[in-house]
């Protein structure tokens, strides 16, 4: 993992070094020295003096799960040495779910000077270091070096007292080492320290360990302290290491911190059970854990007017009008939640899995591939064949004999089925929360994806669980086959839809190879509904014929089908067709770097879609490429950008995450000069984009 992260950062130094030489350092570093002139023989204190600029921070002598610690060369004349650093305790940070230990605000790194003892009085005396260290603010990372100079004479010891005063205050800071040895133990996956320390020391609520190496602890797992008589003991999880010591600093209280250095006992040192300081909570994450989840929920529910989905939600919740039995409707509710959570899961941990490997990927990512979009068109195919009348499944005919029998598990695979098709959007709520997953602890954002699922299901558990509304539903009647038959439409306009998402990613042949297997599929399912038809509900080998053909097809074709760039004459096809897009749309391809140039002179509008994103289509339509729109667009001189996600550009990506967003879409606006973006709605408005364009908004 922080592997994964110093590299993220290297990518931040790669972009930011330029910022840094142009703005200035972001920390005024300074050498001083407590006396003017020490005496030959004598040692005497030196400080690297570190100053922030607001709203940055620097970084502990083991900076945490990101980061690197300074590294320093010294430049020193004969006859004399310095100490190692000393540092002062650092603060906890928690940042995606990694662990920094940083300064903020002034902070000085102490040493010892010692001069030799026949250096001569009077002798001119010039030092130097070299630093190079890692600076970052909320949202940005630097890494800085600078020279530092300082030059005195050897005289007599002494100090002025201004300059005692202060570094008086600089040694407080730093961590005391404990008078008696501490030990610590590792069984079972938890780490437990024990220590003395006298019960006159006043502890802080936020009492914090921090290790001076990883691989001991688990940074990011909370951190439980109890008192018990001399003694402090502190738990948390321990790390996969297997070290035989243990060094770190204590923070007990705002003006005492202590340096541990502990031995690994054998026998396990048990933790006590009554604590006297209870376990630290991080509020923050709280919150934001709860408005993640809730985010999720209302994002699924909201989802369910996707016209893939809603012709399935709607037939599921009539067909439970007609159940007197509360059981059955109950039951029903809970495997179709349990379906549409599972899905939303598996989905969800993957994400995660896949980002911990450091592949860029978020909500959606199975659609980037061509193979996944031939499956859904089946999928939607035969679903609309079936609300057609073409063929008798029963899962998603209401009130039939076959869909009694099937129970529980009809409904649960319809909730499988209702998430799955319903991946290919983010709506309103859902992309604020679903990026908040990505950077939440894992358990936490697991929660915020099962939320997700939660949501698309809950208009099904309503009508499931109260009867109140089953009573309010339409009866069941011949009104319901027309029903069936007009929920068909939807199925095969997403279909189409797909179909032309494809020819996006693909080339013609992929496209001929789709559209057979759906010729196929359709055949298979019209000779299976025509043994229906005579009463023989069961005979299924006309599909199973058709898919063993359509299978050998498709192994045939597969060799010779590419997605589109995959070879040299489609990457310079595509290539023209961008720039052609470009020159008659005015929209240009996004790039990082050319965003950063343009915002210098001009507005920009930067919107990320994708072709199997439905709210991006829509925006697309109704406000962004609407003639009113772009004449604003002109009038302003405003520069628009579209980041096309379709085939999940890892830039793109990268990106989106930095903007907390797992997927698309996603409108920003950049002020000239100024590149912070206003992050706007996703659901999108003309007279929205106008208004930002002529400096109204």
């Amino acid at each position: 993992m922080k592997m994964i992260a110093s590299c993220l950062l290297m990518v931040c130094f790669a972009i930011s070094v330029q910022a840094s030489e142009e703005d200035g350092q972001k920390i005024a570093a300074s050498l001083l020295l407590e006396s003017r002139s020490p005496a030959a023989g004598t040692e005497t204190s030196l400080a690297i003096r570190m100053a922030p600029q607001a709203g940055w921070h620097g970084y502990w002598l083991n900076p945490g799960d990101a980061g690197f610690p300074m590294q320093l060369e010294w430049h020193l004349p004969e006859g004399v040495t310095v100490s190692e650093l000393q540092y002062p305790a650092p603060e906890p940070m928690v940042l995606s779910d990694l662990m920094n230990y940083i300064y903020h605000g002034d902070y000085a790194l102490l040493a010892q000077l010692k001069l030799a003892d026949d250096l001569p009085e009077g002798t001119p005396i010039s030092l130097a270091v070299d630093i190079r260290y890692l600076v970052c603010s909320p949202k940005l990372c630097v890494p800085e070096q600078q020279s530092l100079q300082a030059q005195f004479n050897v005289g007599e010891p002494g100090a002025p007292k201004a300059a005692q005063e202060r570094f008086d205050t600089w040694r407080r800071q730093i961590p005391k080492p404990l008078e008696a040895s501490a030990a610590f133990s590792v069984n079972d996956g938890q780490f437990v320290l024990s220590l003395p320390l006298p019960e006159s020391v006043e502890l802080a609520e936020d009492i914090h360990l921090y290790p001076e190496i990883n691989g001991v602890i688990s940074n990011t797992a909370p951190q439980s302290f109890v008192r018990q008589g001399e003694h402090l003991f502190m738990t948390t999880t321990a790390a996969e290491g297997s070290a035989s010591h243990f060094h770190g600093v204590i923070a007990l209280n705002e003006s005492m911190a202590v340096r541990v250095n502990a031995i690994r006992q054998a026998e396990g040192l048990v933790f006590p059970t009554q604590a006297s300081l209870p376990p630290k909570e991080d509020d923050n994450l709280i919150i934001v854990s709860t408005v993640a989840v809730l985010g999720a929920i209302l994002g699924g529910l909201l989802l369910n007017l996707m016209p893939c989905v809603f012709p399935i939600l709607s037939l599921k919740v009539l067909s439970l009008a007609n159940l007197g039995d509360e059981r059955v409707a109950r039951s029903g509710a809970l495997a179709y939640t349990l379906g549409a959570v599972l899905v939303c899961l598996l989905l969800g941990g993957l994400i995660l899995i896949l980002r911990q490997f450091g592949l860029q990927v978020g909500w959606a990512f199975q659609l980037q591939r061509p193979e996944i979009i031939v499956a859904l068109i089946l999928l939607m195919m035969a679903i609309g064949l079936n609300l057609a009348g073409l063929f008798e499944l029963g899962t998603l005919s209401s009130g039939s004999k076959l869909q009694h029998k099937q129970g529980p598990a009809g409904d649960f695979w319809t909730g499988v089925l209702a998430a799955f098709v319903a991946t290919p959007c983010t709506g309103p709520f859902m992309a604020t929360a679903l990026g908040a997953a990505l950077v939440l602890p894992t358990g936490v954002g697991l929660m915020v994806f099962a939320g997700l699922g939660l949501g698309m299901a809950l208009p099904f558990l309503l009508v499931g669980f109260i009867p109140a509304l089953r009573r309010r539903m339409p009866r069941p009647g011949a009104w319901m086959v027309t029903a069936k038959r007009f929920f068909a439409v939807p199925m095969f306009l997403t279909a189409l839809g797909l179909v032309w998402v494809l020819m996006q990613q693909s080339d013609n042949q992929y496209v001929l190879v789709a559209l057979l297997l759906v010729l196929l599929l359709s055949l298979g399912l019209w000779l299976t509904g025509l043994f229906q038809q005579t009463g023989r509900q069961r005979q299924w080998w006309p599909m199973v014929l058709v898919l063993i053909i359509a299978g050998g097809t498709l192994m045939t074709v597969s060799p010779g089908m590419s997605a589109k760039g995959a070879n040299s004459a489609n990457v310079a096809n595509a290539a023209n067709a961008v720039e052609a897009d470009a020159e008659t749309s005015g929209v240009m391809a996004f790039d990082e770097q050319a965003l950063s140039a343009l915002v210098k002179k001009q507005d920009v509008f930067v919107y990320f879609s994708a072709d199997w994103c439905l709210t991006c289509k829509v925006n697309e339509k109704t406000a962004i490429e609407r003639q009113a729109t772009q004449a604003a667009f002109a009038r302003s001189n405003t520069a628009v950008m579209l980041g096309d996600w379709t085939d999940g550009d890892p830039e793109i990506t990268r990106f989106l995450a930095k903007h907390q967003r797992s997927g698309v879409p996603l409108y920003l606006w950049y002020q000239k000069g100024n590149l912070e973006p206003r992050v706007l709605p996703q659901v999108l408005t003309s007279s929205l984009l106008i208004e930002q364009a002529t400096g109204a908004g």
